[in-house]
């Protein structure tokens, strides 16, 4: 039974749970997210004990195999990315399609971004 870990920012998308059932072949999604992983202190000089409790999280719940999708802070994905690869975890990232749409409006240019997912990618070492 594998699962898929998430430390992420933002609910997973319908369709992004479709794949994962799918195309990773993963039984259950566990997410790690919470208040401080969407709140990573960009004044603070070292973030890794703000990581801990994820990496015991990971340590007594993961095993070899199962999937971490791990986007944020830039330091604290490096940290848990390189954490799950030195366990056998699977990081992986979503991938996006971004349209932009410009309208002008009242004589203002207003500009509407979309993301839209493309797929799930592995880190790679």
């Amino acid at each position: 039974m594998k699962k898929l870990f998430t430390l992420i920012n933002h609910d997973l998308l319908e369709n992004q749970i479709k794949e994962v059932k799918e195309v990773l072949k993963v039984d259950e999604i566990v997410d790690l997210s919470d208040k401080i992983w969407a709140n990573i202190d960009p004044c603070k000089e070292k973030i890794a004990p703000d990581l801990a409790e994820y990496k015991k999280r990971l340590d007594s719940e993961a095993k070899s195999g199962d999937y971490l999708l791990v986007q944020g802070d830039f330091g604290a994905v490096y940290h848990m990315v390189n954490f799950a690869f030195a366990r056998g975890i699977i990081p992986i990232y979503a991938t996006t399609i971004r349209n932009a749409i410009e309208k002008v409006l009242d004589g203002k240019v207003i500009t509407v971004r979309e993301f839209v997912h493309a797929r799930f990618r592995e880190y790679e070492k």
